[in-house]
């Protein structure tokens, strides 16, 4: 996976100048990256060894996989991850030696381009895009949408199709990783026509999730707060974070300056309580869920966010006690878990929870 890669990687990064011989790990594992990018900008996941297409079940090949493609489901934030590795890679403490010669790499650069144009076209998916994808409705197309801006996604970050088109806190992400973008084009590449595409792209997602973002209150008196996903035409999903990242709740981590701090704090408040659908409380543990797992388990993510997010010394403390319980028997942290019995987990081992403790 391109994001839980990007993720696991990054940990390393401000750890380089210490222990040098990680450099040739990290910076194949971003060639890497590239490499699958060009190989397919809409799939989010790949495989280590080729895969004759085939001699894949039928269905497989019907929904993208294949070749070096694992899931072809298309998420936005995944090539995200991938721009803001490139940027981490060239912010990294004690200013690597030749780390300009690396980014210059002509590999680099096509997969960086390639993910704005494919963005490019996602802004008006209806019209202009080929993606299409078995499992979505519409023979592939996905739920009804409008332009807004900005980027459209057939999947979350958890892997489960979109109800809506446009996911807001994707959406931030995304444009937060486009200027950053912009600005490593000025420093490395210097292509005038890549930095121009990539900030027209930033500003129309800015004011897509300006003017869509923020629905006017069902409620007379209402608190106004950031949806999760729009359409478009008029659909709003507000009731719902997802535990994954990029979400509502980590907007202060998505390296996107824009977001209104007082509609978070609403949107905040509104998460971590029954008002989520997919909040969840019990007598060990409370938190977010999701449509992915089981019904009463919370994920381990959402926890380590909710600590990151809290200008609260006492949340804090209660989120990284709740991590401690999560941990099961191993030690390990894990999808979700129980929230009256936490040994009750999903998938034994999950780096990008472990990663995040």
């Amino acid at each position: 996976w391109l994001r839980d890669g990007s993720v696991q990687l990054a940990v390393y990064l401000p750890r380089l100048a210490e222990h040098p011989v990680l450099r040739q790990l990290i910076e194949g594992a971003i060639r890497t990256q590239a490499y699958f990018i060009l190989s397919d900008p809409w799939a989010n996941s790949f495989r280590k060894d080729w895969a004759k297409p085939e001699a894949l079940p039928k269905f497989d090949r019907q929904i993208g996989r294949g070749g070096w493609v694992a899931t072809r489901n298309f998420e936005v934030d995944s090539g995200a991850y991938f721009l803001n590795l490139l940027w981490n890679y060239a912010s990294t403490p004690g200013a690597l030696w030749g780390a300009a010669a690396f980014l210059n790499d002509s590999l680099l650069h096509d997969a960086a381009a390639l993910m704005v144009d494919t963005w490019t076209l996602e802004q008006r998916h209806e019209e202009r895009s080929p993606y299409r994808y078995a499992e979505l409705p519409r023979e592939g197309r996905g739920a009804a949408s409008n332009y807004t801006g900005m980027l459209w996604s057939g999947f979350r970050p958890s892997d489960d199709p979109n109800t809506y088109g446009y996911n807001i806190p994707v959406n931030m992400y995304a444009a937060g990783s486009l200027e950053r973008l912009a600005a490593l084009n000025e420093l490395v590449w210097r292509d005038a026509a890549l930095g121009a595409a990539a900030r027209r792209l930033a500003a129309d997602i800015r004011a897509g999730i300006d003017k869509f973002g923020v629905p006017v209150p069902g409620d007379p008196g209402g608190a106004r707060m950031y949806a999760y996903e729009v359409d478009g035409l008029g659909g709003v999903l507000a009731s719902f974070d997802d535990p994954n990242i990029p979400s509502l709740l980590a907007m202060p981590l998505l390296g996107y300056p824009h977001y209104d701090p007082q509609l978070y704090a609403a949107t905040r408040r509104r998460i971590l309580s029954p008002a989520n659908s997919h909040y969840f409380q019990g007598s060990q543990l409370r938190g977010c869920g999701s449509p992915h797992t089981p019904t009463n388990y919370v994920w381990s993510l959402a926890h380590c966010v909710q600590g990151l997010t809290s200008p609260d010394p006492v949340e804090r403390a209660d989120m990284f006690r709740q991590l401690l319980q999560m941990q099961g028997d191993n030690g390990l942290m894990h999808e979700s878990n129980d929230v009256n019995d936490p040994r009750r987990l999903t998938r034994p081992l999950f780096q990008w929870a472990n990663t995040m403790l």
